[in-house]
Order: C-alpha cells, then sequence, then structure tokens
C-alpha cells in the first residue's frame, strides 16, 4: 500500500462519518473514479503526488491529494457548501490506515469552476498531507 492510497481510505471513512458532509452529499458519491460523474453531487478522489518528505530514514512522505467536487446547478453555491465541509472535516485530522499514520492535512487549495454546459459546478480541492510509513 502506497501513503497515497491510505490517505484515500481514510479520507474516505473520514467524510462518511461526518455528519455536516453526509448532510450534503450521500457516502455512496464519495468514490475513486474517473471521468465526470453521472450521479450527482459526488466527489472523485485520487490523484495524488507523493514527495519524499525526509533523506534520512525515508519514511516520511509529503502528499498533495486532489478531489473533484461535482454537481448540478445554475451557479457555485453547491460546490462551495461541499468544498468547505469536506475542508473542515480533513484539516488537522490525524490517522493510521494500514501501517500509514497522518501527522498532518493542511488544505492547499480549492478552486471552482463552471462547466460548459452550463449545468454543472466543479470544485477541485488539493491537500497536503505529511504521512509516516510505519511499516
Amino acid at each position: 500500500m502506497s501513503a497515497s492510497l491510505a490517505f484515500q481510505i481514510a479520507a474516505r471513512a473520514i467524510l462518511i462519518a461526518n455528519a455536516d458532509v453526509i448532510a450534503l452529499i450521500p457516502a455512496a458519491n464519495i468514490m475513486d473514479a474517473n471521468g465526470q460523474p453521472e450521479l450527482l453531487p459526488r466527489i472523485n478522489m485520487g490523484e495524488d503526488q507523493e514527495i519524499p518528505a525526509d533523506d534520512v530514514v525515508g519514511r516520511y512522505t509529503r502528499l498533495l491529494a486532489t478531489m473533484h467536487v461535482w454537481n448540478r446547478e445554475p451557479g457555485l453555491e453547491g460546490v462551495k457548501a461541499i468544498t468547505s465541509a469536506v475542508r473542515k472535516a480533513l484539516i488537522l485530522q490525524t490517522w493510521t490506515q494500514n501501517g500509514f499514520c497522518c501527522i498532518d492535512t493542511r488544505l492547499v487549495s480549492a478552486r471552482y469552476l463552471r462547466d460548459p454546459d452550463g449545468l454543472t459546478a466543479h470544485g477541485v480541492i488539493t491537500f497536503q498531507a505529511l504521512i509516516e510509513d510505519r511499516t
């Protein structure tokens, strides 16, 4: 397992256990999937970049994890609300998953985009996490 996959599994578990997130998006619609989603609202997880975070022992990874929020709406209000709930659920979280320990999670950026179809709103959230490999 990679630090990226451990983060994805833990982040999904945190999100589906968070009442504020689930009030805005069904748990079944938070997933690792490709393409523009059919079921909306939805969060697509899994586009990540792993960067070594130490030169000595090699067990720390700085992870940039991206999530895409999709919603069918005339504006961007819904994706902004979902993004805010996701951010509040994940920042400063610590967790352990399959031998990996997340020491810190912070928001790097949130972008909000209008789809050319005029009906779909899209948010892109990027988190930075420091993860220790304890395996």
